[in-house]
């Protein structure tokens, strides 16, 4: 036989199993986009990721901040190596009935509850965030409430869409389970989606409370400040609004509903890229718009002047004043005062004062010179 020949290739064709084509398109179609999805929108994270670890920014945060990006980027990584895994096994595996298209394997139902920790732990860092930023005890602790228990709905949306998924995969009916498949969905999306909201008002609000109407340079940090909020949360919140209302109008009984897994597979590369750019937009912005602490002048672009002023005070009347420029205290920059309103006030108490022509006069009240 020629080594051409290629007739022997097909005599260990078995007859098999295989779900109707439109059964395949419907629940392959969407777990696929999905997966490619992820393994873009990751490759883009982590190079990111990288880069900004390299150039050493992110030792620069705090240790929650370093902990939480690393954390994010950890998880992330996990979650792409079993989406990479499934999606290679859903290409090269030849069972294809209808029971393995629907409920695939125990490593594919355990991917919701990884999402779900993924989400938690991005939404979590980030109320926490938001919620320093707002000044009122009461209003910040009412806030964290209602974020915890988003975060806590997030957690158990996933754990009820895992543990129906294995369920399935053992071979139990819809009407085995407590709550149904489609249900631990919405749950998920809708908290999330409501959650990423939140995150974004509450650190728009905040932040306009604070500075809103200080100088020109703050108000424009200020709006650059809350659309960077608001393109974090639309990394993430418009993904899980589509999935929450196709999760909620498709339940188990059709099939309608595979149809939200073309954005359950990538939410963990959205959630760490929303987590990146809230953690170092934000930064950089601060940096450019207000200048860093080694930058060699003036945060308002004036320059400053290198002319030695000497100041005297003296704190108790009949004593020496004290030359200032004798105080020697140690600092590793130098001291820049930057006026911003200048006012001048003089005030004379009641008291008689002599007048020009020799005569009295009685002064009521202060005077203010502005």
């Amino acid at each position: 036989m020629s080594t051409n020949d290629t007739s022997s290739w097909y005599d260990g064709d078995v007859p098999t199993m295989s779900a109707p084509q439109s059964l395949a398109n419907i629940v392959l179609g969407p777990l696929q986009v999905g997966y490619q999805v992820q393994l873009i929108l990751f490759g883009v994270y982590l190079s990111l990721f990288i880069v900004y670890a390299a150039l050493g920014e992110l030792k620069k945060h705090s240790r929650v901040g370093q902990a939480a990006l690393t954390a994010s980027c950890v998880l992330t990584t996990v979650h792409s190596s079993f989406v990479f895994y499934e999606s290679y096994l859903t290409a090269v595996s030849q069972d294809r009935s209808s029971f393995v298209l629907e409920n695939g394997d125990l490593t594919w139902n355990v991917l919701p509850m990884l999402i779900g920790i993924i989400t938690a732990i991005t939404e979590g860092f980030l109320a926490a965030r938001a919620g320093q930023l707002i000044a009122s005890r009461l209003i910040r602790f009412l806030f964290w409430g209602w974020l915890g228990v988003l975060i806590a709905l997030v957690l158990i949306g996933s754990a009820v869409t895992c543990a129906d998924g294995v369920l399935y995969y053992e071979g139990a009916e819809a009407a085995d389970l407590v709550i149904q498949y489609s249900t631990g969905n919405s749950i998920y999306f809708w908290a999330s989606c409501v959650a990423d909201i939140s995150v974004s008002a509450a650190c728009a609000w905040s932040l306009r409370a604070r500075i809103a109407g200080f100088n020109p340079t703050t108000d424009s940090l200020l709006r650059h400040l809350i659309s960077i909020a608001f393109r974090t949360a639309a990394y993430t919140a418009v993904f899980s609004l589509v999935s929450a209302i196709l999760a909620t109008v498709y339940g188990d009984d059709t099939l309608n509903t595979w149809i939200v897994y073309c954005f359950w597979m990538f939410m963990p590369a959205a959630y760490g890229l929303s987590l990146f750019t809230f953690a170092t937009s934000s930064k950089r912005a601060i940096e450019q718009r207000l200048g860093s602490s080694g930058s060699h002048g003036n945060v308002a672009g004036g320059t400053a002047t290198k002319r030695r002023t000497t100041f005297k005070t003296s704190a108790v009347p009949g004593e020496a004043p004290i030359p200032l420029e004798t105080i020697r205290l140690p600092r590793t920059q130098p001291l820049q005062i930057h006026v911003q309103h200048e006012q001048v006030v003089s005030v004379d108490h009641n008291e008689d004062r002599a007048s020009s022509k020799g005569g009295s006069e009685k002064h009521h009240g202060p005077e203010w010179e502005v």
